[in-house]
Order: C-alpha cells, then sequence, then structure tokens
C-alpha cells in the first residue's frame, strides 16, 4: 500500500508541477493578445491543477487506509 501511496503523490506533484507550462503559455497568448487561446490555456492549466490536488488527496487517503 505504500507503493502506491508514493505513486499517487509523484503523479500529484507532476501535475501540479507540469500545469505551470500552460500557466506559462496562457501568459504568453495573453501577451500576444491572443485572448480565446489564453482564456483556453488557462482553464486547462486550472483543470490540471485540480487533478494534481485530487490524486494528492488520494494519496492521503490511501496512506490513511494502509495505517488501520
Amino acid at each position: 500500500m505504500k507503493l502506491r501511496a508514493t505513486l499517487y503523490d509523484v503523479l500529484g506533484v507532476g501535475f501540479v508541477v507540469g500545469s505551470a507550462y500552460f500557466f506559462y503559455r496562457a501568459v504568453e497568448f495573453l501577451a500576444r493578445a491572443d485572448y480565446v487561446a489564453g482564456l483556453l490555456t488557462m482553464v486547462v492549466a486550472l483543470l490540471v491543477v485540480r487533478a494534481g490536488v485530487d490524486i494528492c488527496r488520494l494519496a492521503v487517503a490511501s496512506i490513511d487506509e494502509s495505517s488501520r
């Protein structure tokens, strides 16, 4: 069970860190006044952050489950 929690932790942190790329691209699009692409990229970045946080939450839940 500890391996599963570690895997979820790595994936969750990877998603959160990987979302920085989408935020960076959104800023680039907004700087070029491409507002639609910037907005869509920002939505994708927020969804990736949300997925990463949910996966990290799953890691904490799996650690709790294994300690019982």
